[in-house]
């Protein structure tokens, strides 16, 4: 049998092979698996949140107007990464305008869709606040988007957040927002964290 004959036996072979039922279900399986297994595995973007966990002192200015005073309040937050490292976990307890305040956060980056993604609660409100976004290397900051109802006006907020990474101890947190159809931004909060 001469070489060519030889592969193309061989290529009938194989074919078959991988057009069995069995081997063919085991081969997708296996695939399946990996695939389930590396979207699971942690990698260096959880290993950067991993950096941002520990106990923070806070404080918190919130714009109601622009131009305006921003009122200013403290806090403290207690971060920790859950799940066999996948999501860094806030817990935030302060005052907002004179009235106790509690939120919560989970931060996780999705290894499918390679972007970060993170949830916030609060006492000063009922709805789920969710965020996509991307590390930017050049600011040393996680840059996230969201979105949410404004209450008072019923109308839909655009909102940008920049967590800004000055050293290993201390964060500064600027949150941007406008209203759909408006072009600029509004900077309505700042939070100047410092490890304790």
């Amino acid at each position: 049998m001469n070489h060519r004959a030889l592969g193309t036996a061989l290529a009938v072979v194989v074919g078959l092979a991988l057009a069995h039922p069995i081997y063919g279900q085991e081969y997708e399986q296996a695939a399946a698996m990996a695939a389930y297994e590396k979207a699971a595995t942690p990698a260096a973007p959880h290993a950067r949140l991993a950096e941002m966990a520990g106990e923070w002192q806070l404080e918190v200015k919130f714009w109601m107007q622009p131009g305006g005073e921003p009122m200013v309040s403290t806090a403290t937050s207690t971060r920790k990464m859950i799940m066999g490292g996948r999501y860094l976990a806030d817990h935030v307890e302060g005052d907002a305008m004179g009235q106790p305040f509690t939120g919560m956060g989970l931060t996780g980056y999705n290894n499918v869709e390679e972007r970060f993604e993170a949830t916030w609660v609060d006492s000063m409100g009922t709805g789920i606040f969710t965020y996509h976004g991307e590390w930017n290397e050049e600011e040393n900051a996680l840059v996230m988007h969201g979105s949410y109802v404004d209450p008072a006006t019923g109308k839909k907020k655009m909102v940008k957040t920049i967590s800004r990474i000055v050293g290993p101890d201390k964060e500064i947190f600027e949150q941007y927002e406008k209203s759909e159809g408006e072009e600029e931004a509004l900077k309505t909060m700042e939070i100047v964290s410092i490890r304790k």
